[in-house]
C-alpha cells in the first residue's frame, strides 16, 4: 500500500505542510511506511500548458521527473489551504497534470486548512471540479483543520479542539485506508476501460 500526501500551499514551511507531516507520523504508527509528501510550496509546478499533450516537451519532462512517486500510489491525501474562500491555485493546477490512470479509481481524502473558522469551501470546490477526468474517488469523509496555528503542534494535544481534531484525523485515516484496500480489487478487475472511456461526461 502506497500513500501520497500532497500539500497544496504555495508557501514554504506552510501550515498545510505541518498537517501533512502529522498525517505521515500517524500513518507510520499504523505501519504504513510506503508514503511520500509532495509539497507544492517546496516544489512549485509551472502553470499547466498544452505542451503536456505533446509527445516530448519541456513541461512534460519536468512532470515525469517529479511524478513517479505520486502516480504509482494507491491513495492520496490532499491538504488544501483556503485562499479567499477558494481552493489553492497550486493544487488546482496540479490536477491538470494528472492523466490516464494516475488517479483513476483510487481513493482521495480531502483535508482543508484554515487559519480561522473557514475551510469548507475548498472541500466543495475540489469535489465539484477535480474528479471528472482524473476519476479520483473522494471518500465521503473529509477533514477541516480550523485555527490551524493552534493545533497539531506538539506530541500531546494542548486543548480540547486539538484533541478533537486528532480524534477526527485518526477516524478518517481508518476509513480512508479501508477504501484504499477495497479499491485495489476494483482496479484489478476487468470492468474499467480507460481507453474507450477516457474522460468523464
Amino acid at each position: 500500500m502506497k500513500i501520497s500526501l500532497i500539500s497544496g500551499s504555495h508557501r514554504k514551511s506552510s501550515q498545510s505542510s505541518k498537517v501533512a507531516k502529522y498525517f505521515l507520523q500517524r500513518l507510520f504508527e499504523r505501519e504504513i511506511r510506503d508514503t511520500n509528501i509532495f509539497d507544492l510550496g517546496e516544489n512549485p509546478l509551472p502553470v499547466w500548458d498544452p505542451g503536456m499533450w505533446e509527445k516530448e516537451s519541456e513541461i512534460k519532462s519536468l512532470w515525469k521527473s517529479v511524478s513517479s512517486e505520486i502516480v504509482n500510489s494507491d491513495g492520496f491525501v490532499f491538504f488544501c489551504p483556503e485562499y479567499s474562500g477558494m481552493a489553492s491555485p497550486a493544487l488546482k493546477n496540479l490536477f491538470l497534470y494528472f492523466s490516464g490512470s494516475d488517479l483513476a479509481h483510487k481513493p482521495g481524502l480531502i483535508v482543508t486548512i484554515s487559519s480561522g473558522f473557514g475551510g469548507s469551501y475548498p472541500n466543495s470546490e475540489l469535489r465539484a471540479s477535480s474528479y471528472k477526468n482524473t476519476r479520483i474517488v473522494y471518500v465521503p469523509d473529509h477533514i477541516i483543520v480550523r485555527h490551524v496555528e493552534s493545533v497539531l503542534n506538539k506530541k500531546e494535544p494542548e486543548s480540547k479542539d486539538d484533541e478533537r481534531i486528532r480524534n477526527r484525523i485518526d477516524y478518517s485515516i481508518s476509513v480512508f485506508l479501508e477504501y484504499v484496500r477495497a479499491l485495489k480489487s476494483l482496479r484489478s478487475s476487468n470492468v474499467i476501460d480507460l481507453k474507450e472511456f477516457s474522460t468523464g461526461m
